[in-house]
């Protein structure tokens, strides 16, 4: 038998069906870690007006203020506390599916093309292997990292005894380098910069953007970019499983479709953003990428796909990439 209670509840939803009343609105609460203003930062926001607009007014997204402050970890934990969803960097997303990092080791992926097509293949992979407990809705295209450094790297061989800052909790990354006979110095930025003061590091692989913030300190400590990308990096736009349930069946697809949408500029203005990085790192130099240097670089990850990478990650996504790999690189 029907409780009371349900049985009211039941009654009243009915009745408010047939009078036409609007149907109850659904808030999710959403955070991210992102600079204010940035394309990231924009692209939420005009997500949550889509999402509101789309739904008539009965998916509503909110952003609490103290979400914007958090660390990626921190973010995590609220999750599991009550947040609905937030969207991620690399490494957020790497703490919910470690093997997502593979996407970030240096060398793998070159350039875009190969990015879309890498991009592509393994979201349904990922989205699988998080549909337990959480709905992924959308990988984004976030920028690249590349090399700066006090002298030119352009060949592996560069890497040898060169003392590379790398951010805290890169693991896998720090063995690849080190693996290429890189002296590596795990830190944080902040630690970077005391050392570039110090002269006790050569170099650093980070974002055109985030070097280029900081360029009135780094001008003349460093003096080279690698001409060629290293790593790309990713946005990931997630959902807990039982917060995303609660949106109507009705209006998923059309609220997928804006979250689609919505990564596809985030990326098209990431691009921008990091152009214009570039451009206003006045007296860098970036000597060009030889045909020999490409060779070279291939074959150092190939030497290590199924030795020390096959090691840090599941056949899973490395073939998936593979795969992807071989099929953009065969229409260049």
């Amino acid at each position: 038998m029907i409780g009371r209670n349900a049985a009211l509840a039941l009654c009243l939803a009915v009745l408010a069906s047939a009078a036409g009343l609007p149907a109850q609105t659904l808030t999710l609460r959403m955070a991210a870690n992102v600079p204010a203003n940035s394309p990231w930062d924009l692209g939420l926001q005009r997500m949550a007006a889509e999402f509101d607009h789309v739904s008539a007014g009965r998916v509503k997204i909110v952003f609490p203020q103290s979400a914007h402050i958090a660390t990626e970890s921190d973010i995590i934990q609220k999750m599991r506390l009550g947040l609905d969803g937030a969207l991620f960097s690399t490494y957020g997303l790497a703490e919910l599916y470690p093997d997502s990092l593979a996407l970030s080791i240096p060398g793998f992926i070159r350039d875009d093309a190969e990015f879309d097509a890498v991009l592509a293949a393994v979201e349904p992979l990922i989205k699988s292997k998080l549909s337990d407990r959480y709905a992924l809705l959308a990988l984004s295209k976030a920028g690249w990292v590349r090399y700066f450094s006090k002298s030119p790297i352009v060949c592996p061989s560069d890497l040898a005894d060169l003392r590379i800052s790398i951010d805290l909790g890169n693991e896998k990354v720090i063995k690849l380098l080190e693996s290429l006979r890189a002296r590596t110095l795990a830190g944080t930025m902040a630690d970077f910069l005391l050392r570039v003061n110090s002269n006790t590091v050569d170099a650093t692989l980070e974002s055109p953007i985030y070097i280029a913030s900081l360029w009135s300190q780094l001008r003349g400590k460093l003096a080279y970019m690698s001409s060629f990308k290293v790593a790309p990096f990713i946005g990931a736009l997630v959902f807990n499983k039982s917060s995303w349930d609660k949106v109507p069946a009705e209006l998923k697809p059309k609220l997928e479709q804006v979250v689609h949408d919505m990564a596809i500029q985030i990326g098209l203005e990431s691009d921008k953003l990091e152009a214009g990085a570039i451009a206003s790192l006045d007296g860098i130099k970036s000597p060009a990428e030889t045909d020999e240097a490409k060779v070279k670089w291939a074959q150092a990850i190939a030497e290590r796909r199924s030795g020390l990478i096959a090691q840090m990650f599941s056949a899973d996504i490395l073939d998936t990439m593979d795969t992807a790999l071989a099929k953009a690189r065969k229409t260049k």
